[in-house]
Parts: structure tokens; C-alpha cells; sequence
């Protein structure tokens, strides 16, 4: 029932905000710990390195008849060990697309732009939990991030709070699929939290680069890292 509501409003505010322009969202990232990452001492000082660090990342979600762009915004901060292990542990890897019905993840390979495809998030469990961010009435959706390595498959939380006022389906690092804008995410320790919307901003992206890239599944990608491994890297 909750699921039918939020559709109906989506659809409603639809006829007020119509996709004729493009919508830029700013976020900034925040690193928490959970009590996994300092445990190990080998790591726990590049851990800590990295939570100062993401204060200094600035993050922008383009929203256009397309779809979305997220990506990394280029505030002149000079790249660093502890930047890219703040965009690493930030779970932030490159250009995010969000087109159609699938997600395009940048992936540089072999000198190579190559794009990760994945599905659109799905399965949220929407609540009737509310809060207000930025003057914004969100609710509260819920669902989990999987991660699988040798010491087995972990499930993390995912917490989102999306506007059915601001009816685009899309947020940081790809998550969407919601009845409203993503104003602030949460994937395990890691918090996206939205700092300046425009509605009506000149910055634009377009999709002319899928003329020219190439497109894998996971499956396809670990077979050609694989495959690289074996020979060596020639």
C-alpha cells in the first residue's frame, strides 16, 4: 500500500516538474567506522587518513531526460594517497551513469574505458519513517549491499531518504529506482548527504560516449582481468 502511495505522488508531481532541463544535486561523503576497518593496525592509519580526507570530496549528480551522471567534482585539490583511498573506501570508482534500465560503472583497464553494467537496484523496502533535510519532507527506504570475497558473502545495510517533491528516481553511486530524489545515502559506513540542489542549472552531460565504449557484465570483466593476470599483463 505504502509502495502504491508514493507511486501515485511520483506520478502527480511528474505533471509539475517536467524533464525539459537538467537538475544538478551536490553531495559530500562522510567515512564512519564500523569496527572493521581500525581493527586491523596494518591498515587502521590509512583508514583514518581517509575519513579526513573525504571531507575534502565533493561529489555531483546530473539528472536529464537521459538519465543521470555522478562523478567527482573538480575542486583542484591535488590528488594523493589519501584521496583516492578516501574515493576508495567511499566506494566511489569512477563515472557513475544512470540509463534506462541499467547502471554503467567507469572502469579504467588497460588503458581502456571500459564500463561495469549492472541492474538497477531493486527490492526497497519502503517505510513511512519521514525526516526533513534541506526543507525537504523525505522517507526513509531500506535494502542491503552485498559483498562477496574467499571469507564468504557479507549483506550490509543500505538506508536511503528520498523527496516525492522532487520526483527524479536517481542518487549517489548509481542507487535510484525510488518513487523521489536521493537526498541522502547510506551503504555500510558510508554516507552520501546532499549539500545544494538546482533545478535549473547550465551544466549538461550527454550519452555520445556509448558510441564508442565498451560495455561488460562483472562476469565478462573478471574473465578479461583474468585473463591479463595470466599472461602477465602482455
Amino acid at each position: 500500500m505504502k509502495s502504491k502511495i508514493c507511486l501515485i505522488l511520483l506520478l502527480l508531481n511528474l505533471v509539475v516538474y517536467s524533464q525539459d532541463k537538467t537538475i544538478y544535486v551536490e553531495y559530500k561523503v562522510t567515512l564512519a567506522d564500523d569496527g572493521s576497518f581500525t581493527k586491523n593496525k596494518m591498515f587502521a592509519d590509512d583508514f583514518l587518513n581517509a575519513v579526513k580526507a573525504a571531507d575534502q570530496l565533493v561529489f555531483g549528480l546530473l539528472i536529464n531526460d537521459k538519465g543521470s551522471k555522478f562523478y567527482q567534482v573538480d575542486t583542484g585539490i591535488e590528488n594523493s594517497f589519501e584521496i583516492d583511498a578516501a574515493k576508495m573506501y567511499s566506494k566511489y570508482m569512477g563515472v557513475i551513469y544512470s540509463l534506462e534500465d541499467q547502471v554503467l560503472k567507469e572502469k579504467q583497464f588497460l588503458g581502456q574505458d571500459i564500463y561495469l553494467k549492472e541492474k538497477k537496484v531493486e527490492n526497497w523496502i519502503l517505510t513511512s519513517e519521514t525526516k526533513q533535510i534541506d526543507n525537504y519532507l523525505c522517507y526513509k527506504a531500506t535494502n542491503t549491499y552485498t559483498v562477496v570475497n574467499i571469507k564468504g558473502t557479507f549483506k550490509f545495510p543500505v538506508i536511503a531518504w528520498y523527496c516525492p517533491k522532487l520526483p527524479y528516481s536517481f542518487g549517489p553511486l548509481g542507487y535510484g529506482n525510488l518513487p523521489g530524489l536521493i537526498l541522502e545515502l547510506q551503504v555500510r559506513n558510508v554516507n552520501y548527504h546532499s549539500k545544494n540542489i538546482d533545478l535549473r542549472t547550465k551544466l549538461d552531460f550527454n550519452t555520445d560516449f556509448l558510441k564508442k565504449a565498451t560495455l561488460l557484465s562483472e562476469e565478462e570483466l573478471n574473465k578479461k582481468i583474468d585473463e591479463f593476470n595470466n599472461f602477465g599483463g602482455k
